[in-house]
């Protein structure tokens, strides 16, 4: 078995809504980013966490997704290793269809990449 097929095998299936014909990077999205994202959850959480550098989540779930989405853009060095703790599991062909976009679907990545940190970190609140 080569890497894309170990890889691919890796992921679980996302659910989705099937009764519409999704646009071609939404596609990507869900069949792609979402099921990497889900598989790569605890240690993408764990290391956000290890680079909050001694810094307080707010107590409040309301502040929580602001201080997360300023964490992602103004840290630039956690952002970029987070990418590529996405970007590093994508199959040969995934990685071609990444890099012909690859501001938009680093911006997607970084969205959902959001949501999950802020529902998980929210949790705790």
């Amino acid at each position: 078995m080569n890497r894309n097929q170990q890889l691919l095998q890796l992921r679980s299936e996302v659910p989705t809504d099937g009764e519409r014909q999704p646009m071609a990077k939404e596609a990507f999205q869900n069949n792609t980013l979402r099921p990497i994202l889900k598989l790569q959850n605890d240690v993408l959480l764990q290391f956000f966490k290890s680079q909050l550098n001694g810094a307080q989540l707010p107590d409040f779930k309301m502040e929580l997704e602001g201080f997360v989405k300023q964490r992602l853009q103004k840290d630039l060095l956690t952002r970029n290793t987070m990418l590529g703790m996405v970007v590093g599991l994508l199959t040969e062909e995934e990685l071609i269809i990444f890099l012909e976009d690859k501001n938009e679907m680093s911006k997607r990545i970084i969205d959902m990449l959001t949501q999950r940190l802020y529902d998980q970190l929210g949790k705790a609140l």
